[in-house]
């Protein structure tokens, strides 16, 4: 426990320090400096040890001896204590002028200075009690081999004594991270689920879940279900904002219930598109929500504004969770709910007359992208079974976004591909690539349906996947991104994590940034669901959705 470091172990944990403080996507808080530190100086000591043992070995057995004189040694430890304080100085004084700079793109406050010390001390901290475990592990597997040494042969002692070390590391593992962290996440994830806030008042319109006249109770909806249908703008005020005459909009929400399968949450969705009369609308939007269930509001109401209230949004909650536990506990839970609920939907409108059927919308953020996504074999059958859709913050490892940047035009930036010239499908950065691609080049003119992918640069949802471990990205090796810092840099297995740290706050950025999606989806969802507008026509165009975003402000004063 208390022997020296290893000093290819030292050297290695230096060297990922060093490049643990370069930039990513998103300004760092302390927990993230502790995570990026931590992660990278773990992986950089195993790293130094192996290598160590590696070269050791490789000397010994071409018979390689290296001594160097006593005085000689002094000095270069003095020169090499010096040059570790300097290349650490510097490296760390670099990262925090980086995160200036990342804080300024993303137009928020940069941290101050106690933060990047802070999350300096954690993340050392956090190594070195990591070092402190492991050799406690092998001291623990030290012991089991003194232990069994006299009862056991030679042969087998190693082999059982690694057995009772991993079985005992288990159990513990078991005990703390499933019996204690994962059990309080699951408990309270439930806790705020059940949780009835005096500030979302029950609505009383017939047309929203859980009011009065609703099949589904206010209690059954969930927190994140309660939210949605008590929101929104009525038709006086959607007529008010446009100057046009206005209906009230339809919001259907299902929640999770542990008395009754997906399928049955289907079916309770389509019973309130029954009871509220939503296949009598001109616009019908199915959602899939994230892993709580929580609904995007700009969009939402984006719609509703658009439309004239001419519309009927629906989602139901598949999981009471964050997206991240959601996604590790069970993945295909997003899938199926997006799968089932599409295609339930679908059966009745092809049962209804084509001249009267509703037009019908899929949309989705994050894992909700993921799980909506899973109701189409490919690119082709998804426009051939929609009239639109809108994926916002679409992860770059879902299979369809994914079959869209291999199929996109040679030259065309990673973080914006260009399909079909944009005909019927576009990537867009930022609300003027809808009209132009990344590079300012004209599109093809709109055709229909329309599918808009909504895809920040600095984005960490869209940006993270497993690969980051092993392979550098290509939007990495192009480095564009107008709100992404050219000195971001990929190394094995230290980006994957600073793009994970990234994740957990990245909706909490200024709107237009990061996973923070607001205003721009209102001339998103306008293309989407056909506006057009001549040249002549944009300024008024323009105006009108300003208007629009000013009245969602003014209701939801708070996204």
């Amino acid at each position: 426990m208390s022997r020296p470091l290893s000093t290819g172990g030292f050297l290695g944990a230096s060297i990922t320090g060093w490049i643990s403080t370069s930039p990513s996507l998103l300004p760092r808080t302390w927990w993230m400096w502790t995570a990026n530190i931590g992660f990278s100086q773990i992986y950089g000591y195993a790293t130094g040890v192996l290598t160590e043992r590696l070269v050791l070995r490789a000397a010994s057995e071409i018979g390689l001896h290296v001594e160097i004189a006593e005085d000689r040694r002094r000095r270069a430890r003095g020169l090499g204590a010096a040059a570790l304080i300097g290349i650490s100085a510097y490296s760390w004084v670099r990262g925090v002028l980086r995160q200036r700079e990342i804080s300024h793109l993303v137009q928020q406050e940069p941290k101050n200075l106690a933060t990047h010390i802070v999350g300096t001390i954690g993340g050392l901290s956090a190594s070195f009690g990591t070092l402190v475990t492991v050799r406690a592990v092998i001291a623990t597997a030290h012991l089991y081999r003194a232990l069994l040494r006299p009862y056991l042969p030679a042969r087998t002692v190693g082999a059982v004594s690694l057995m009772l070390t991993a079985a005992t590391v288990t159990v513990l593992a078991e005990r703390i991270v499933r019996g204690r962290l994962l059990e309080q996440m699951i408990e309270s994830a439930e806790a705020a689920n059940r949780l009835i806030s005096p500030d979302v008042p029950r609505p009383t319109s017939p047309l929203r879940s859980g009011s009065p006249d609703s099949l589904e109770s206010w209690q059954s909806l969930g927190a994140p279900g309660r939210k949605i249908v008590s929101a929104g703008a009525g038709a006086d005020y959607i007529a008010r904002t446009t100057g046009q005459e206005a209906m009230e909009p339809i919001r259907v929400y299902a929640g999770k219930s542990s008395t009754r399968t997906l399928e049955q949450t289907v079916d309770a969705v389509l019973a309130e598109l029954d009871r509220t009369g939503a296949w009598d609308r001109d616009v019908l939007v199915l959602f899939t929500g994230t892993g709580t269930g929580w609904l995007q509001e700009w969009s939402l109401s984006a719609i509703e504004f658009l439309t004239g209230g001419n519309c009927a949004t629906a989602s139901l909650q598949y999981s009471v969770y964050t997206s991240a536990l959601s996604y590790l506990l069970d993945g295909r839970s997003p899938q199926r709910a997006g799968h089932l609920l599409f295609h339930a939907v679908r059966r009745r409108l092809d049962q209804m007359p084509e001249e009267s059927r509703p037009r019908l919308f899929v949309a989705g953020e994050s894992l909700g992208s993921v799980g909506g996504h899973a109701a189409f074999r490919d690119v082709q059958d998804m426009l051939a079974k929609v009239d639109g859709a809108v994926w916002t913050g679409t992860p770059s490892f879902t299979p369809i976004y994914r079959e869209i940047t291999e199929r996109g035009r040679r030259g065309a930036p990673a973080i914006a591909p260009i399909l079909d010239n944009g005909r019927r499908i576009r990537v867009v950065t930022r609300p003027r690539d809808l009209e132009h691609n990344y590079w300012g080049g004209l599109y093809e003119p709109w055709q229909r349906p329309r599918v808009v992918y909504a895809q920040h640069p600095s984005d960490p949802v869209v940006a993270w996947r497993p690969s980051l471990l092993w392979e550098e990205p290509a939007w990495l090796q192009e480095r564009v991104g107008h709100d992404v810092t050219p000195a971001m840099r990929w190394f094995p297995w230290i980006t994957f994590w600073q793009i994970a740290a990234d994740m957990p706050l990245s909706i909490k950025v200024t709107g237009g940034h990061g996973h923070s999606y607001h205003e721009e989806m209102v001339p998103i969802w306008a293309a989407a669901l056909g506006e057009d507008a001549s040249s002549a026509d944009r300024t008024a165009r323009r105006r009108r959705h300003l208007a629009i975003i000013e009245a969602i402000r003014e209701i939801h004063p708070g996204t």
